[in-house]
């Protein structure tokens, strides 16, 4: 074998290896990367640039040190799903469960198994993470969906968002009585009756837990300002007694 030969076939293991480190972390650096690899900083650097022409979505900070990561999205194979896809994906599925068709119930739970073995360790741990703040209950009632109209993507756009990412919202919201008020929340749980979604947040304004049915919300606004998760067991006492989570 030729030098050339060796030193592509090295290359080709060093761009796997760069590959699984980026895709087992959240951020790292070139510098990082390189001690690793025992490589040069300039090395990983063009390696890097190599991955995007490639079509891999690593992105990067500006600066000598900034960090690289790769794009928020999970990838299933040759399909790259962005957070808001997978997201929507992970609750189609969860909601096609709940419905209970036994024709549908072997295949659906298979299917959720192998798109969760697919996520690289880190996707894998922010999946985990968003699924644990789904709950589903019991369908609505009759009396619930005969004022229920399903809400627009305007809304349910940003909600999303700020779930996801958990970033502070103000909303114009209308309660079951029509009266309209400013709420500011953390959006922290997501809850389904089947059809309607709800957030279960913690409302700034009263300080305490509250729903908010998503297609009472007349406006919302995401803002940049992040929160922490609070403690469950408010949020999860606060639903029915036999709902579960994603």
């Amino acid at each position: 074998m030729s030098g050339e030969a060796e030193s592509d076939h090295g290359r080709v293991q060093r761009l796997e290896a760069l590959k699984s480190l980026l895709a087992d972390r959240d951020t790292t650096t070139a510098a990082e990367l390189a001690a690793e690899l025992g490589v040069s900083t300039r090395t990983v650097q063009r390696d890097v640039a190599a991955l995007r022409r490639s079509g891999m979505p690593v992105e990067g900070d500006r600066g000598r040190g900034g960090g690289l990561r790769l794009e928020r999205g999970w990838s299933l194979g040759r399909v790259h799903l962005n957070e808001s896809e997978a997201l929507a994906l992970l609750l189609s599925l969860t909601i096609a469960e709940k419905t209970g068709s036994p024709l549908l119930l072997g295949t659906l739970r298979s299917v959720t198994r192998k798109i969760g073995s697919a996520f690289a360790p880190a996707q894998a741990r922010r999946v985990k993470g968003l699924r644990g703040r789904v709950l589903v209950g019991e369908a609505a009632s009759a009396a619930l969906l005969s004022g229920y109209e399903a809400p627009g993507t305007a809304v349910t756009g940003p909600l999303l968002e700020a779930f996801q990412y958990q970033r502070l919202a103000s909303l114009r919201y209308r309660d079951r009585r029509g009266v309209t008020t400013s709420r500011e929340i953390e959006a922290q749980f997501l809850y389904y009756n089947m059809p309607v979604w709800y957030t279960l947040a913690w409302d700034r304004f009263r300080d305490d837990v509250r729903f908010f049915r998503i297609d009472r919300i007349r406006r919302i606004t995401v803002h940049d300002s992040g929160f922490r998760l609070r403690p469950a067991h408010r949020f999860l006492a606060a639903g029915e007694p036999d709902a579960r989570l994603m």
